[in-house]
């Protein structure tokens, strides 16, 4: 259980808090925001005011018995707050009120302060740190500490890791009265610009968005080879895009897909790790692209249509390469298509309700983006005409248009408890590393260490961003994980003389990749959870199938043309000759195209994709004629019985899945029923 279920009068209060904080968002982004400090320390308000009587300090003390007086005083129970998740709460929205009345003064008059403002600060950053650890978990708040003791201890650190001294009324000071702490940037795009794309998705879920993309999901992919999971795949990028959360996608989603794969032959290890992989690539799917995207156009100084613009041609391959992987595995595996009665027909698709909701209200973000309007009125202008087709579409009886506002009432109350106020309180932790960052110059330590080992070299250095952003990405959130990466790993690729918004991008593929790389890759662990079996092998198929997004972003940096920096016929070249790479690679990592490939295929297949991924006319003609030789070989050359090098596995025997011991009846009515179910599920908001 991750929530209370409150009733009564707390359940009042937070339906209260969630009105004034959907009404706070909305309006900001349609008329303008406040200062930062001011939009801040509202919005932190508004959130701390809902974690804690939310959120119980122990989840496994509320699933126990316990007494009476331990229920009321620390714990709580799974219905009401205890008295000290109301004393938290109190302790953490009072600092913040304060600086919302008198931010002013803080701002024009620096360094006017009394001694009781310190003691606010500890106490904000306390209630922060506790406030992130009920609604994400540890990793947040034990890479804060570590941060924070590097900063008051590090000046005793010998040698070239040391660094000035920073008493810790100087830490408190930066933290709670200046733009450089809590009211930064992290903290004011949140407020102001991602709030309104947090709501958005529950809302699109709850106008029915989800139900259409399921449904379309089953027509594209149900007809290809590997069916059940090409639905996952492209089910999981599309809802995904609206999302932007790895986790709660795969936790979304993947309560229909994964056991739909199962039912139809695949083995939980292969089914878990499908799901995982797609839904990774749900955060670099424009338009939306998670939180991560809007922060790093405030980061690099440009337009959010801009970066969506260089994100297109590599998220496509990404996907692409993925569904490539599900075709090869199904290949080697002996699975084929859905069966047919599995498959919506045409006229299923032809709901005009549910394509205006769609088509309407992502159309004019996109449009509104591309024209560069503010992206926080975009995202406010597609939620009010989502809300509009939704209630006013077909009849107009009360009876009718009734339910459809409880559920748009519904899908904000999810979205503002759930995942709203879960980023609120962690980016304003995760604030707080990044200052330390820049403050210590540990960014510029950790750049000049890499630089050291990779002597110089451009390739070796990327490899060491590569590591060090997986391993600060572990246990986190993609958002989290790639403001701390960007934080501690940008001088480096300044060094480099690398291009802003293409190490940027690179630095957020591989914080996407931390969910899905061993030791603790969240994702995996949350889809073995629903598919059983081995995680370790679910993480194993999860990065075969995602090969993409650790081969991509290399590119970024050597072959500008995949973010669209180029001529339209070159993007297009580059796009083509991506797609059909990725294919090749996959097709080389899981060994089947129309059946098992040897080694040299498997050989020639991979080097020639990745010849063509670089797209100079001499890598492509290569990488063509490799691909080539690989082709002529699978498909027209006898099989070879000199061992290892030209022997191929044995064919799997290929399951009739129109014949498979499975009641269709019953799949069919709980595929049908999973897109409406969908926006009922409170991990659809992450």
């Amino acid at each position: 259980m991750n929530k209370r279920n409150l009733t009564g009068f707390w359940m009042g209060y937070t339906v209260v808090i969630t009105v004034i904080t959907v009404v706070f968002v909305i309006g900001t982004c349609l008329l303008g925001a406040f200062h930062p400090a001011l939009q801040g320390s509202l919005m932190v308000a508004m959130g701390l005011s809902i974690v804690f009587i939310n959120f119980p300090m122990s989840k496994r003390h509320l699933a126990e018995e316990q007494s009476k007086s331990c229920a009321l005083l620390v714990y709580g129970t799974k219905n009401y707050p205890s008295v000290l998740d109301i004393l938290l709460t109190v302790m953490g929205v009072v600092p913040c009120l304060i600086i919302s009345l008198f931010w002013e003064t803080f701002v024009l008059m620096p360094f006017s302060f009394e001694t009781y403002h310190l003691y606010l600060g500890g106490i904000l950053f306390f209630v922060l740190l506790e406030a992130t650890r009920r609604t994400i978990g540890i990793m947040v708040p034990i890479l804060v500490g570590v941060f924070t003791a590097y900063m008051l201890l590090g000046h005793h650190i010998p040698g070239e890791w040391g660094h000035a001294h920073y008493p810790v009324y100087e830490l408190f000071y930066v933290f709670y009265l200046t733009t450089e702490g809590v009211w930064g940037v992290l903290t004011d795009m949140v407020s102001r610009l991602v709030a309104i794309f947090i709501l958005l998705g529950p809302v699109l879920f709850a106008t029915g968005l989800g139900s259409f993309f399921i449904k379309l999901s089953r027509f594209i992919g149900g007809r290809i080879r590997g069916g059940a999971a090409q639905i996952a795949v492209i089910a999981s990028s599309f809802l995904g895009m609206i999302t932007g959360a790895t986790v709660a996608n795969v936790a979304t989603t993947g309560t229909f897909t994964i056991p739909t794969m199962k039912k139809f032959g695949y083995k939980p290890e292969i089914a878990g790790g499908t799901e995982a992989a797609a839904s990774c690539s749900g955060q670099i799917l424009p338009p939306i692209m998670g939180a991560g995207a809007f922060i790093m156009a405030e980061l690099v100084g440009i337009s959010y249509a801009s970066v969506v613009k260089a994100a297109i041609i590599p998220s496509i391959c990404f996907v692409f390469g993925i569904a490539a992987g599900v075709y090869c595995l199904a290949g080697r595996n002996g699975l084929g298509k859905l069966p047919t009665r599995l498959i919506p027909k045409a006229e299923e698709l032809s709901n005009l309700k549910e394509i205006l909701g769609t088509v309407v209200p992502i159309g004019l973000l996109v449009y509104l983006l591309i024209t560069y309007v503010q992206p926080e009125k975009c995202g406010a202008i597609a939620m009010i005409s989502a809300i509009a087709i939704f209630l006013f579409y077909g009849s107009w009886k009360p009876s009718v248009i009734w339910p459809r506002v409880k559920g748009i009432l519904k899908a904000f109350y999810s979205g503002v408890n759930g995942s709203l106020v879960m980023l609120v309180v962690m980016m304003s932790c995760v604030q707080v590393v990044v200052t330390i960052i820049n403050a210590t110059g540990f960014g510029i330590m950790i750049s000049q260490f890499i630089m050291e080992i990779a002597g110089g070299i451009k390739i070796y250095a990327l490899f060491g961003v590569m590591i060090v952003a997986i391993v600060l990405g572990m246990g986190m959130s993609t958002t989290a994980a790639y403001v701390v990466a960007a934080a501690a790993l940008m001088p480096i690729m300044k060094s480099l003389d690398l291009p802003l918004l293409a190490t940027h991008l690179f630095i957020f593929y591989f914080a996407i990749a931390a969910a899905i790389t061993p030791p603790v890759c969240v994702a995996v662990f949350t889809a073995r959870a629903i598919s059983g079996g081995s995680w370790l092998r679910v993480a194993v198929y999860a990065m075969g199938l995602s090969l993409g997004g650790y081969i991509v972003p290399y590119f970024f940096i050597f072959q500008p043309a995949i973010l669209m920096e180029g001529t339209v016929m070159e993007s297009l070249r580059v796009l083509i000759g991506c797609m059909v790479a990725m294919f090749f690679i996959e097709a080389a990592t899981f060994g089947h195209i129309k059946r098992p490939t040897t080694v040299l295929e498997r050989f020639l297949f991979f080097g020639g994709g990745l010849l063509l991924m670089s797209s100079s006319l001499m890598t492509d003609f290569i990488g063509f004629v490799l691909v080539g030789i690989g082709l002529l070989s699978h498909f027209f050359l006898p099989v070879s019985p000199i061992p290892l090098i030209c022997k191929r596995a044995e064919q799997a025997p290929l399951v009739e899945m129109d014949k498979l011991d499975v009641d269709q009846e019953e799949v069919k009515h709980f595929l049908d029923e999973s897109g409406r179910n969908i926006a009922e599920s409170e991990d659809a908001v992450g």
